[in-house]
Protein backbone atom coordinates (compact mmCIF):
# COMPACT_ATOMS: atom_id res chain seq x y z
CA UNK A 1 0.00 0.00 0.00
CA UNK A 2 1.17 3.43 -0.76
CA UNK A 3 0.75 6.09 1.82
CA UNK A 4 -1.63 8.80 0.72
CA UNK A 5 -0.67 12.40 1.31
CA UNK A 6 -2.88 14.03 3.88
CA UNK A 7 -5.61 16.12 2.28
CA UNK A 8 -5.73 19.80 3.13
CA UNK A 9 -8.63 20.70 5.31
CA UNK A 10 -10.84 23.46 3.97
CA UNK A 11 -12.88 25.40 6.47
CA UNK A 12 -16.51 25.52 5.50
CA UNK A 13 -17.36 27.91 8.26
CA UNK A 14 -18.59 31.37 7.38
CA UNK A 15 -15.91 34.06 7.93
CA UNK A 16 -16.30 36.02 11.09
CA UNK A 17 -17.90 39.45 10.92
CA UNK A 18 -14.68 41.13 11.98
CA UNK A 19 -12.81 39.49 9.11
CA UNK A 20 -15.50 40.48 6.64
CA UNK A 21 -15.48 44.06 7.94
CA UNK A 22 -11.69 44.23 7.62
CA UNK A 23 -11.81 42.94 4.05
CA UNK A 24 -14.49 45.50 3.17
CA UNK A 25 -12.41 48.25 4.77
CA UNK A 26 -9.33 47.34 2.73
CA UNK A 27 -11.34 47.08 -0.50
CA UNK A 28 -13.17 50.39 0.05
CA UNK A 29 -9.95 52.21 0.95
CA UNK A 30 -8.20 50.97 -2.18
CA UNK A 31 -11.19 51.92 -4.32
CA UNK A 32 -11.35 55.44 -2.89
CA UNK A 33 -7.62 55.95 -3.30
CA UNK A 34 -7.90 55.15 -7.00
CA UNK A 35 -10.52 57.87 -7.53
CA UNK A 36 -7.87 60.61 -7.14
CA UNK A 37 -10.55 63.23 -6.38
CA UNK A 38 -10.70 61.98 -2.78
CA UNK A 39 -6.95 62.52 -2.54
CA UNK A 40 -7.29 66.05 -3.91
CA UNK A 41 -9.95 67.18 -1.45
CA UNK A 42 -8.79 65.18 1.58
CA UNK A 43 -5.04 65.81 1.38
CA UNK A 44 -4.09 68.24 -1.38
CA UNK A 45 -6.73 70.92 -0.76
CA UNK A 46 -6.14 71.43 3.02
CA UNK A 47 -2.38 71.00 2.59
CA UNK A 48 -2.32 73.62 -0.19
CA UNK A 49 -4.37 75.96 1.99
CA UNK A 50 -1.99 75.40 4.92
CA UNK A 51 1.11 76.12 2.83
CA UNK A 52 -0.41 79.15 1.09
CA UNK A 53 -1.50 80.68 4.40
CA UNK A 54 2.03 80.03 5.63
CA UNK A 55 3.29 82.08 2.68
CA UNK A 56 0.75 84.85 3.23
CA UNK A 57 0.81 85.17 7.01
CA UNK A 58 4.37 84.10 7.66
CA UNK A 59 5.30 82.17 10.78
CA UNK A 60 6.58 84.80 13.13
CA UNK A 61 6.96 84.04 16.83
CA UNK A 62 4.05 85.47 18.81
CA UNK A 63 5.44 84.62 22.26
CA UNK A 64 9.20 84.53 22.86
CA UNK A 65 8.85 82.75 26.19
CA UNK A 66 7.04 79.70 24.79
CA UNK A 67 8.17 79.93 21.15
CA UNK A 68 4.57 79.77 19.88
CA UNK A 69 4.33 80.81 16.24
CA UNK A 70 1.55 82.10 13.98
CA UNK A 71 0.90 78.76 12.30
CA UNK A 72 0.02 77.25 15.68
CA UNK A 73 -3.41 78.83 15.18
CA UNK A 74 -3.75 77.97 11.47
CA UNK A 75 -2.93 74.25 11.49
CA UNK A 76 -6.13 73.25 13.37
CA UNK A 77 -8.20 74.83 10.59
CA UNK A 78 -6.41 72.71 7.98
CA UNK A 79 -7.07 69.65 10.15
CA UNK A 80 -10.78 70.54 10.31
CA UNK A 81 -10.86 70.85 6.50
CA UNK A 82 -9.27 67.46 6.04
CA UNK A 83 -11.72 65.76 8.41
CA UNK A 84 -14.71 67.44 6.75
CA UNK A 85 -13.75 66.46 3.20
CA UNK A 86 -12.62 62.97 4.17
CA UNK A 87 -15.82 62.06 6.00
CA UNK A 88 -18.67 64.04 4.44
CA UNK A 89 -18.32 64.03 0.61
CA UNK A 90 -16.39 60.75 0.60
CA UNK A 91 -19.18 58.74 2.22
CA UNK A 92 -21.91 60.46 0.18
CA UNK A 93 -20.16 59.96 -3.17
CA UNK A 94 -18.91 56.41 -2.62
CA UNK A 95 -22.26 55.02 -1.43
CA UNK A 96 -24.37 56.80 -4.05
CA UNK A 97 -21.99 55.72 -6.81
CA UNK A 98 -22.13 52.11 -5.61
CA UNK A 99 -25.92 52.32 -5.62
CA UNK A 100 -26.07 53.76 -9.15
CA UNK A 101 -23.77 51.00 -10.38
CA UNK A 102 -26.04 48.39 -8.69
CA UNK A 103 -23.25 47.31 -6.36
CA UNK A 104 -25.46 47.89 -3.32
CA UNK A 105 -28.26 45.88 -4.89
CA UNK A 106 -25.95 42.92 -5.52
CA UNK A 107 -24.42 43.15 -2.06
CA UNK A 108 -27.87 43.21 -0.51
CA UNK A 109 -28.55 39.85 -2.17
CA UNK A 110 -25.45 38.15 -0.77
CA UNK A 111 -24.76 36.64 2.67
CA UNK A 112 -22.65 39.70 3.49
CA UNK A 113 -24.43 41.62 6.27
CA UNK A 114 -25.46 45.12 5.23
CA UNK A 115 -23.87 46.65 8.31
CA UNK A 116 -20.51 45.08 7.42
CA UNK A 117 -20.56 46.71 3.99
CA UNK A 118 -21.48 50.08 5.47
CA UNK A 119 -18.80 49.75 8.14
CA UNK A 120 -16.23 49.16 5.40
CA UNK A 121 -17.35 52.26 3.49
CA UNK A 122 -17.49 54.50 6.54
CA UNK A 123 -14.28 52.99 7.90
CA UNK A 124 -12.45 53.92 4.70
CA UNK A 125 -13.52 57.52 5.22
CA UNK A 126 -12.15 57.30 8.76
CA UNK A 127 -8.84 56.03 7.35
CA UNK A 128 -8.61 59.02 5.02
CA UNK A 129 -9.58 61.39 7.84
CA UNK A 130 -6.87 59.97 10.10
CA UNK A 131 -4.36 60.20 7.27
CA UNK A 132 -5.29 63.81 6.61
CA UNK A 133 -5.05 64.74 10.31
CA UNK A 134 -1.63 63.11 10.61
CA UNK A 135 -0.41 64.78 7.40
CA UNK A 136 -1.47 68.28 8.49
CA UNK A 137 -0.07 67.70 11.95
CA UNK A 138 3.24 66.39 10.60
CA UNK A 139 3.64 69.35 8.25
CA UNK A 140 2.70 71.75 11.03
CA UNK A 141 5.20 70.28 13.50
CA UNK A 142 8.09 69.77 11.07
CA UNK A 143 7.71 72.83 8.83
CA UNK A 144 6.04 75.40 11.06
CA UNK A 145 7.17 74.38 14.58
CA UNK A 146 3.62 73.74 15.75
CA UNK A 147 3.57 72.54 19.35
CA UNK A 148 1.47 69.61 20.56
CA UNK A 149 -0.53 70.65 23.63
CA UNK A 150 -0.50 67.35 25.49
CA UNK A 151 -2.84 68.41 28.31
CA UNK A 152 -5.64 68.90 25.74
CA UNK A 153 -4.77 65.77 23.72
CA UNK A 154 -7.64 63.62 25.16
CA UNK A 155 -10.18 66.34 24.39
CA UNK A 156 -8.70 66.77 20.89
CA UNK A 157 -8.90 63.03 20.21
CA UNK A 158 -12.54 62.84 21.32
CA UNK A 159 -13.42 65.95 19.28
CA UNK A 160 -11.85 64.41 16.18
CA UNK A 161 -13.69 61.11 16.67
CA UNK A 162 -17.04 62.80 17.19
CA UNK A 163 -16.40 65.12 14.25
CA UNK A 164 -15.59 62.26 11.88
CA UNK A 165 -18.68 60.35 13.02
CA UNK A 166 -20.92 63.39 12.63
CA UNK A 167 -19.72 64.28 9.12
CA UNK A 168 -19.86 60.63 8.03
CA UNK A 169 -23.47 60.39 9.25
CA UNK A 170 -24.30 63.53 7.25
CA UNK A 171 -22.66 61.90 4.23
CA UNK A 172 -24.91 58.89 4.72
CA UNK A 173 -27.93 61.20 4.82
CA UNK A 174 -26.91 62.91 1.56
CA UNK A 175 -26.36 59.51 -0.09
CA UNK A 176 -29.81 58.41 1.09
CA UNK A 177 -31.63 61.52 -0.12
CA UNK A 178 -29.77 62.16 -3.41
CA UNK A 179 -31.45 60.57 -6.45
CA UNK A 180 -28.11 59.87 -8.16
CA UNK A 181 -24.37 59.91 -7.62
CA UNK A 182 -23.83 63.20 -9.54
CA UNK A 183 -26.36 64.94 -7.31
CA UNK A 184 -24.74 63.46 -4.19
CA UNK A 185 -21.33 64.59 -5.39
CA UNK A 186 -22.46 68.13 -6.13
CA UNK A 187 -24.51 68.44 -2.95
CA UNK A 188 -21.82 67.09 -0.62
CA UNK A 189 -18.87 69.00 -2.08
CA UNK A 190 -20.96 72.15 -2.48
CA UNK A 191 -22.20 71.78 1.08
CA UNK A 192 -18.63 71.38 2.36
CA UNK A 193 -17.43 74.45 0.45
CA UNK A 194 -20.39 76.58 1.59
CA UNK A 195 -19.90 75.45 5.19
CA UNK A 196 -16.23 76.35 4.91
CA UNK A 197 -16.96 79.92 3.85
CA UNK A 198 -19.86 80.33 6.26
CA UNK A 199 -17.69 79.08 9.13
CA UNK A 200 -14.85 81.47 8.32
CA UNK A 201 -12.33 78.81 7.34
CA UNK A 202 -11.41 80.60 4.10
CA UNK A 203 -11.84 84.22 5.18
CA UNK A 204 -9.33 86.59 6.74
CA UNK A 205 -10.42 88.34 9.94
CA UNK A 206 -13.51 88.01 12.07
CA UNK A 207 -16.94 87.15 10.66
CA UNK A 208 -19.80 89.60 11.21
CA UNK A 209 -22.02 88.79 14.17
CA UNK A 210 -24.90 87.47 12.08
CA UNK A 211 -22.61 85.21 10.06
CA UNK A 212 -20.87 83.86 13.15
CA UNK A 213 -24.21 83.18 14.89
CA UNK A 214 -25.54 81.37 11.82
CA UNK A 215 -22.39 79.29 11.41
CA UNK A 216 -22.47 78.26 15.07
CA UNK A 217 -25.68 76.34 14.39
CA UNK A 218 -23.93 74.10 11.85
CA UNK A 219 -21.31 71.52 12.83
CA UNK A 220 -18.17 72.82 11.11
CA UNK A 221 -17.60 76.06 13.01
CA UNK A 222 -17.97 74.50 16.50
CA UNK A 223 -15.67 71.69 15.37
CA UNK A 224 -12.99 74.05 14.03
CA UNK A 225 -13.28 76.43 17.00
CA UNK A 226 -12.87 73.54 19.45
CA UNK A 227 -9.71 72.35 17.66
CA UNK A 228 -8.28 75.87 17.59
CA UNK A 229 -8.96 76.23 21.31
CA UNK A 230 -7.28 72.88 22.02
CA UNK A 231 -4.21 73.84 19.96
CA UNK A 232 -3.77 77.20 21.73
CA UNK A 233 -1.21 76.83 24.56
CA UNK A 234 -2.37 80.04 26.26
CA UNK A 235 -5.84 78.71 27.09
CA UNK A 236 -6.04 77.09 30.52
CA UNK A 237 -7.83 73.85 31.24
CA UNK A 238 -8.00 70.49 29.51
CA UNK A 239 -9.68 71.77 26.33
CA UNK A 240 -13.09 70.13 26.61
CA UNK A 241 -15.78 71.98 24.63
CA UNK A 242 -19.05 70.31 25.57
CA UNK A 243 -21.14 72.76 23.54
CA UNK A 244 -19.23 71.89 20.36
CA UNK A 245 -19.52 68.17 21.09
CA UNK A 246 -23.26 68.60 21.63
CA UNK A 247 -23.71 70.32 18.26
CA UNK A 248 -21.67 67.63 16.50
CA UNK A 249 -23.60 64.82 18.20
CA UNK A 250 -26.94 66.42 17.34
CA UNK A 251 -26.05 66.74 13.66
CA UNK A 252 -24.62 63.23 13.60
CA UNK A 253 -27.76 61.81 15.16
CA UNK A 254 -29.95 63.71 12.69
CA UNK A 255 -27.90 62.41 9.76
CA UNK A 256 -28.09 58.84 11.05
CA UNK A 257 -31.87 59.01 11.50
CA UNK A 258 -32.37 60.42 7.99
CA UNK A 259 -30.09 57.76 6.53
CA UNK A 260 -31.94 54.98 8.37
CA UNK A 261 -35.33 56.20 7.12
CA UNK A 262 -34.44 57.08 3.54
CA UNK A 263 -31.54 54.82 2.54
CA UNK A 264 -32.09 52.83 -0.67
CA UNK A 265 -30.15 49.79 -1.89
CA UNK A 266 -31.34 50.13 -5.47
CA UNK A 267 -30.90 53.08 -7.84
CA UNK A 268 -33.79 55.41 -8.42
CA UNK A 269 -36.07 54.46 -11.26
CA UNK A 270 -34.54 55.62 -14.54
CA UNK A 271 -31.05 55.98 -13.00
CA UNK A 272 -29.91 52.38 -13.23
CA UNK A 273 -26.84 51.84 -15.29
CA UNK A 274 -26.30 55.53 -15.92
CA UNK A 275 -22.72 56.54 -15.39
CA UNK A 276 -21.88 59.42 -13.12
CA UNK A 277 -21.38 62.64 -15.10
CA UNK A 278 -18.35 63.43 -12.98
CA UNK A 279 -16.55 60.93 -15.15
CA UNK A 280 -18.76 61.17 -18.19
CA UNK A 281 -17.96 62.21 -21.69
CA UNK A 282 -20.08 62.82 -24.73
CA UNK A 283 -20.72 59.70 -26.70
CA UNK A 284 -19.47 59.40 -30.21
CA UNK A 285 -20.27 62.53 -32.16
CA UNK A 286 -21.92 60.80 -35.14
CA UNK A 287 -25.30 60.96 -33.38
CA UNK A 288 -25.76 64.70 -34.06
CA UNK A 289 -24.25 64.19 -37.51
CA UNK A 290 -26.84 61.54 -38.42
CA UNK A 291 -29.74 63.82 -37.58
CA UNK A 292 -28.20 66.51 -39.77
CA UNK A 293 -27.53 64.07 -42.55
CA UNK A 294 -31.16 63.04 -42.62
CA UNK A 295 -32.32 66.57 -43.40
CA UNK A 296 -29.53 67.75 -45.72
CA UNK A 297 -28.00 65.94 -48.69
CA UNK A 298 -24.35 65.07 -48.52
CA UNK A 299 -21.92 65.53 -45.66
CA UNK A 300 -22.82 68.18 -43.07
CA UNK A 301 -20.70 71.30 -43.27
CA UNK A 302 -18.03 72.10 -40.71
CA UNK A 303 -20.20 74.83 -39.18
CA UNK A 304 -23.09 72.42 -38.62
CA UNK A 305 -20.79 69.81 -37.11
CA UNK A 306 -19.19 72.38 -34.84
CA UNK A 307 -22.56 73.71 -33.70
CA UNK A 308 -23.74 70.18 -32.94
CA UNK A 309 -20.63 69.56 -30.82
CA UNK A 310 -21.15 72.79 -28.88
CA UNK A 311 -24.77 71.88 -28.16
CA UNK A 312 -23.81 68.39 -27.04
CA UNK A 313 -20.97 69.62 -24.84
CA UNK A 314 -23.25 72.17 -23.17
CA UNK A 315 -25.87 69.50 -22.56
CA UNK A 316 -23.24 67.23 -21.00
CA UNK A 317 -22.04 70.06 -18.76
CA UNK A 318 -25.57 70.91 -17.70
CA UNK A 319 -26.18 67.28 -16.70
CA UNK A 320 -23.11 67.32 -14.46
CA UNK A 321 -24.00 69.20 -11.24
CA UNK A 322 -20.38 69.15 -10.10
CA UNK A 323 -19.12 70.96 -13.19
CA UNK A 324 -21.86 73.57 -12.96
CA UNK A 325 -21.21 74.13 -9.26
CA UNK A 326 -17.44 74.64 -9.45
CA UNK A 327 -17.42 76.66 -12.68
CA UNK A 328 -20.56 78.79 -12.17
CA UNK A 329 -22.28 78.55 -8.79
CA UNK A 330 -19.15 78.52 -6.61
CA UNK A 331 -17.52 81.73 -7.99
CA UNK A 332 -20.82 83.60 -7.88
CA UNK A 333 -21.48 82.45 -4.31
CA UNK A 334 -17.94 83.27 -3.13
CA UNK A 335 -18.18 86.71 -4.71
CA UNK A 336 -21.56 87.50 -3.12
CA UNK A 337 -20.58 86.10 0.29
CA UNK A 338 -17.23 87.89 0.41
CA UNK A 339 -18.72 91.21 -0.65
CA UNK A 340 -21.49 90.86 1.92
CA UNK A 341 -18.93 90.33 4.69
CA UNK A 342 -16.26 92.85 3.66
CA UNK A 343 -18.49 95.53 2.15
CA UNK A 344 -16.80 98.24 0.09
CA UNK A 345 -13.14 97.59 0.81
CA UNK A 346 -10.46 100.01 -0.30
CA UNK A 347 -9.08 99.99 -3.80
CA UNK A 348 -5.71 98.39 -4.44
CA UNK A 349 -2.48 100.20 -5.32
CA UNK A 350 -3.53 100.39 -8.98
CA UNK A 351 -6.83 102.06 -8.08
CA UNK A 352 -8.98 99.01 -8.88
CA UNK A 353 -11.95 98.76 -6.46
CA UNK A 354 -11.91 95.62 -4.33
CA UNK A 355 -15.32 94.50 -5.61
CA UNK A 356 -14.19 94.75 -9.23
CA UNK A 357 -10.92 92.94 -8.47
CA UNK A 358 -12.87 90.16 -6.75
CA UNK A 359 -15.36 89.93 -9.64
CA UNK A 360 -12.50 89.62 -12.14
CA UNK A 361 -10.86 86.96 -9.97
CA UNK A 362 -14.03 84.89 -9.63
CA UNK A 363 -14.69 85.12 -13.37
CA UNK A 364 -11.12 83.93 -13.95
CA UNK A 365 -11.65 81.06 -11.52
CA UNK A 366 -14.80 79.95 -13.36
CA UNK A 367 -12.98 80.20 -16.68
CA UNK A 368 -10.06 78.16 -15.35
CA UNK A 369 -12.30 75.42 -13.94
CA UNK A 370 -14.27 75.18 -17.18
CA UNK A 371 -11.21 75.27 -19.46
CA UNK A 372 -8.36 73.75 -17.47
CA UNK A 373 -10.16 71.16 -15.30
CA UNK A 374 -13.57 70.21 -16.72
CA UNK A 375 -12.68 70.41 -20.42
CA UNK A 376 -9.50 68.27 -20.35
CA UNK A 377 -11.19 65.88 -17.92
CA UNK A 378 -14.07 65.35 -20.32
CA UNK A 379 -11.73 64.88 -23.28
CA UNK A 380 -9.60 62.44 -21.28
CA UNK A 381 -12.66 60.38 -20.38
CA UNK A 382 -13.62 60.27 -24.07
CA UNK A 383 -10.11 59.07 -24.84
CA UNK A 384 -10.22 56.41 -22.11
CA UNK A 385 -13.54 55.10 -23.44
CA UNK A 386 -12.29 54.93 -27.02
CA UNK A 387 -14.55 57.74 -28.27
CA UNK A 388 -11.70 59.79 -29.72
CA UNK A 389 -10.31 56.73 -31.48
CA UNK A 390 -13.70 55.91 -33.01
CA UNK A 391 -13.98 59.45 -34.38
CA UNK A 392 -11.47 58.43 -37.05
CA UNK A 393 -14.21 56.43 -38.74
CA UNK A 394 -16.80 59.23 -38.68
CA UNK A 395 -17.26 62.39 -40.75
CA UNK A 396 -16.34 64.46 -37.68
CA UNK A 397 -12.70 65.61 -37.57
CA UNK A 398 -11.03 65.50 -34.17
CA UNK A 399 -10.23 69.20 -34.42
CA UNK A 400 -13.90 70.12 -34.71
CA UNK A 401 -14.77 67.91 -31.76
CA UNK A 402 -12.15 69.63 -29.58
CA UNK A 403 -13.17 73.05 -30.90
CA UNK A 404 -16.78 72.37 -29.93
CA UNK A 405 -15.71 71.34 -26.43
CA UNK A 406 -13.59 74.49 -26.10
CA UNK A 407 -16.42 76.72 -27.36
CA UNK A 408 -18.76 75.25 -24.74
CA UNK A 409 -16.15 76.05 -22.04
CA UNK A 410 -16.08 79.63 -23.33
CA UNK A 411 -19.85 79.91 -23.06
CA UNK A 412 -19.68 78.63 -19.46
CA UNK A 413 -16.99 81.24 -18.72
CA UNK A 414 -19.15 83.98 -20.25
CA UNK A 415 -22.13 82.84 -18.17
CA UNK A 416 -20.03 82.99 -15.00
CA UNK A 417 -18.81 86.48 -15.86
CA UNK A 418 -22.32 87.73 -16.60
CA UNK A 419 -23.68 86.36 -13.32
CA UNK A 420 -20.80 87.70 -11.23
CA UNK A 421 -20.95 91.17 -12.76
CA UNK A 422 -24.74 91.17 -12.68
CA UNK A 423 -24.85 90.35 -8.98
CA UNK A 424 -22.09 92.87 -8.27
CA UNK A 425 -23.53 95.79 -10.21
CA UNK A 426 -27.22 95.27 -9.33
CA UNK A 427 -27.09 94.16 -5.69
CA UNK A 428 -23.65 95.03 -4.30
CA UNK A 429 -22.86 98.44 -5.86
CA UNK A 430 -19.70 97.27 -7.59
CA UNK A 431 -18.62 99.97 -10.06
CA UNK A 432 -18.28 98.61 -13.59
CA UNK A 433 -17.57 100.36 -16.88
CA UNK A 434 -19.82 98.64 -19.38
CA UNK A 435 -17.96 100.28 -22.27
CA UNK A 436 -15.19 97.79 -21.60
CA UNK A 437 -17.37 94.71 -22.07
CA UNK A 438 -16.19 94.04 -25.68
CA UNK A 439 -12.58 94.12 -24.45
CA UNK A 440 -13.47 91.85 -21.51
CA UNK A 441 -15.13 89.34 -23.86
CA UNK A 442 -12.05 89.37 -26.09
CA UNK A 443 -9.87 88.65 -23.06
CA UNK A 444 -12.17 85.81 -22.01
CA UNK A 445 -11.87 84.27 -25.48
CA UNK A 446 -8.07 84.53 -25.32
CA UNK A 447 -7.95 83.29 -21.72
CA UNK A 448 -10.22 80.32 -22.46
CA UNK A 449 -8.12 79.33 -25.47
CA UNK A 450 -4.91 79.64 -23.44
CA UNK A 451 -6.17 77.60 -20.49
CA UNK A 452 -7.74 75.02 -22.80
CA UNK A 453 -4.40 74.61 -24.60
CA UNK A 454 -2.72 74.09 -21.22
CA UNK A 455 -5.42 71.54 -20.37
CA UNK A 456 -4.92 69.66 -23.63
CA UNK A 457 -1.16 69.57 -22.96
CA UNK A 458 -1.92 68.16 -19.52
CA UNK A 459 -4.22 65.55 -21.08
CA UNK A 460 -1.47 64.40 -23.42
CA UNK A 461 1.07 64.11 -20.60
CA UNK A 462 -1.08 62.12 -18.16
CA UNK A 463 -2.26 58.52 -18.56
CA UNK A 464 -5.92 58.67 -17.44
CA UNK A 465 -8.89 60.96 -16.91
CA UNK A 466 -8.69 60.51 -13.13
CA UNK A 467 -5.11 61.73 -13.15
CA UNK A 468 -6.01 64.68 -15.42
CA UNK A 469 -8.75 65.90 -13.07
CA UNK A 470 -6.68 65.44 -9.92
CA UNK A 471 -3.53 67.07 -11.31
CA UNK A 472 -5.55 69.88 -12.89
CA UNK A 473 -7.16 70.75 -9.56
CA UNK A 474 -3.85 70.33 -7.78
CA UNK A 475 -2.21 72.86 -10.11
CA UNK A 476 -5.11 75.32 -10.22
CA UNK A 477 -5.56 75.70 -6.44
CA UNK A 478 -2.10 77.02 -5.51
CA UNK A 479 -1.65 79.01 -8.73
CA UNK A 480 -4.91 80.83 -8.01
CA UNK A 481 -3.41 82.20 -4.80
CA UNK A 482 -0.15 83.11 -6.53
CA UNK A 483 -2.17 84.95 -9.20
CA UNK A 484 -4.41 86.90 -6.77
CA UNK A 485 -7.51 85.21 -8.18
CA UNK A 486 -8.62 85.16 -4.55
CA UNK A 487 -7.44 88.66 -3.54
CA UNK A 488 -6.15 88.73 0.03
CA UNK A 489 -4.32 92.04 0.09
CA UNK A 490 -1.37 90.40 1.84
CA UNK A 491 0.41 88.62 -1.02
CA UNK A 492 4.21 88.61 -0.48
CA UNK A 493 6.32 90.27 -3.14
CA UNK A 494 7.93 87.01 -4.25
CA UNK A 495 4.52 85.37 -4.78
CA UNK A 496 3.39 88.35 -6.86
CA UNK A 497 6.57 88.05 -8.91
CA UNK A 498 5.85 84.39 -9.64
CA UNK A 499 2.26 85.31 -10.51
CA UNK A 500 3.48 87.75 -13.17
CA UNK A 501 4.58 84.77 -15.26
CA UNK A 502 1.23 82.94 -15.01
CA UNK A 503 -1.77 83.30 -17.34
CA UNK A 504 -4.32 83.42 -14.49
CA UNK A 505 -2.81 86.63 -13.11
CA UNK A 506 -2.98 88.46 -16.42
CA UNK A 507 -6.47 87.27 -17.25
CA UNK A 508 -7.78 88.52 -13.90
CA UNK A 509 -5.89 91.83 -14.13
CA UNK A 510 -6.91 92.30 -17.74
CA UNK A 511 -10.60 91.83 -16.92
CA UNK A 512 -10.32 94.32 -14.04
CA UNK A 513 -8.59 96.87 -16.31
CA UNK A 514 -11.19 96.39 -19.05
CA UNK A 515 -14.10 97.02 -16.67
CA UNK A 516 -12.46 99.76 -14.58
CA UNK A 517 -14.98 102.51 -13.71
CA UNK A 518 -12.52 105.11 -14.95
CA UNK A 519 -12.57 103.58 -18.41
CA UNK A 520 -11.13 100.50 -20.08
CA UNK A 521 -7.40 100.07 -20.58
CA UNK A 522 -5.30 97.40 -22.26
CA UNK A 523 -2.32 95.70 -20.65
CA UNK A 524 -0.35 94.62 -23.69
CA UNK A 525 2.27 92.87 -21.57
CA UNK A 526 -0.46 90.73 -20.02
CA UNK A 527 -1.88 89.92 -23.45
CA UNK A 528 1.63 88.97 -24.57
CA UNK A 529 1.97 86.56 -21.64
CA UNK A 530 -1.39 84.95 -22.48
CA UNK A 531 -0.42 84.57 -26.15
CA UNK A 532 2.96 83.11 -25.19
CA UNK A 533 1.27 80.49 -22.99
CA UNK A 534 -1.24 79.77 -25.75
CA UNK A 535 1.48 79.15 -28.34
CA UNK A 536 3.75 77.13 -26.03
CA UNK A 537 0.96 74.99 -24.62
CA UNK A 538 -0.60 74.55 -28.06
CA UNK A 539 2.66 73.27 -29.52
CA UNK A 540 3.16 70.92 -26.58
CA UNK A 541 -0.42 69.65 -26.86
CA UNK A 542 -0.03 69.05 -30.59
CA UNK A 543 3.07 66.99 -29.88
CA UNK A 544 1.77 64.93 -26.94
CA UNK A 545 -1.98 64.64 -27.50
CA UNK A 546 -3.19 61.16 -28.38
CA UNK A 547 -6.55 59.58 -29.15
CA UNK A 548 -5.76 56.16 -27.69
CA UNK A 549 -6.16 55.49 -23.98
CA UNK A 550 -3.39 54.19 -21.79
CA UNK A 551 -2.79 50.54 -22.60
CA UNK A 552 -0.87 49.87 -19.41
Amino acid sequence: MTAESPARTVSLQRPRATRLALDQLVHATQELWRTRVVFVFTFLFPLTWLIVIGFLAGNATVDEATGVRVMQFVTPTAIAMGVLYAAFPTVAISLSTARDQKVLKRVHGTPLPAWVYLVGRIGSAVVFAVGSVLTMLLVGVVVYDVQIVWRTAPATLVTLVVGVASFAALGLAVAALAPSAPVAQAASIAGAVVLGFLSGLFTVGELPGWASATAAVFPLKPFADALRHQFTPFHPGSGWDLDALGVLLAWGLAGAVIAALAFRWEPARGKAGRAAPAASAPPAAPQPARSLRASTPGRPGDAALLLAQVRWALLTTWRDPGSVFFAVVMPVAIFAFTMTITGSADADAAGVPFGLSLAAGMTTWGTAVASFVNLPGTVAVARDRGVLKRLRGTPLPLGLHLAGQTASALLVALLTGVLVLGVGSVFLDVPVSFTGIPLAITLLVLGTATLAACGFALTGALPSSKAVTAVGLGILLPLSFFSDVFPTGHTPAWMSTVGEFLPLKHLADGLADALHPGGPSVDWVGIGVLVAWLVAAGLLAARTFRTDGDTA
